[in-house]
């Protein structure tokens, strides 16, 4: 009589308990079904594969333990809950409040993702710019892109419109005041209060006094 499919079902559930990831031909092993079975009922599952390892290894969603990137590594093998790396690229992307370069996926991902972005000519929602020697990677959204470049390539303190060194410290003792106002509120209060400063001078002197986590603390 042959094994029933809760039968196989209970079997993986149980094996992946124990070892958290399995590689596809030790699950044809462990199930004695064909590659293509299988391959379905991971699908059925809605089983992980590796974004690394050329995608051998799988694991069950209820399994890995997610860091606030959405990523999760076991014994050589690295997971996401984007799944594949190209999505998985996207996303840390998207949501990177200066972008990422080859080094910095690298260093998120645990591998070079050199080894396999080459493969998409266009990643979709993301855009690709070579600076220097580095390649980096932007939103394809345009807002949000500008904010990104802005952040990662700021301008030099001597090209930003600066506010005089008077009004400077009124801005600053306001700030003191009040430290969770956001620019464009510091300004609206600087301006009831007859001071006459626009929200690009008060981001601008935030730069050049290292306070620049102040202007994105909401991004």
């Amino acid at each position: 009589m042959r094994p029933r499919k809760s039968d196989h079902n209970e079997q993986a559930i149980t094996a992946f308990k124990r070892q958290k990831v399995l590689n596809f031909t030790s699950l044809c092993l462990l199930l004695q079904l064909s590659e293509a079975t299988v391959r379905r009922r991971l699908k059925e599952w809605g089983a992980l594969s590796s974004y690394n390892q050329s995608g051998k290894y799988y694991t069950l969603p209820s399994i890995p333990a997610f860091n606030k990137q959405g990523l999760w590594k076991h014994e050589g093998a690295f997971f996401s809950k984007q799944g594949t790396m190209k999505d998985t690229v996207v996303h840390l992307v998207q949501g990177a409040a200066s972008g990422l370069s080859n080094t910095e996926l690298e260093e998120i991902l645990g591998t070079n993702p050199n080894s396999y972005l080459p493969q998409y000519k266009d990643l979709e929602g993301v855009r690709r710019e070579k600076h220097k020697r580095q390649v980096v990677y932007f939103s394809a959204d345009e807002a949000v892109y500008q904010a990104q470049k802005k952040r990662r390539f700021p301008p030099e303190p001597s090209a930003l419109k600066l506010p005089s060194d008077a009004r400077s410290i009124i801005i600053l003792v306001e700030l003191i005041k009040h430290p969770d106002l956001l620019p464009e509120e510091l300004a609206q209060r600087l301006r009831k209060a007859g001071h006459k400063t626009d929200v690009l001078m008060i981001e601008n002197l935030f730069s050049c006094h290292g306070l620049k986590n102040k202007l994105h603390m909401n991004g």
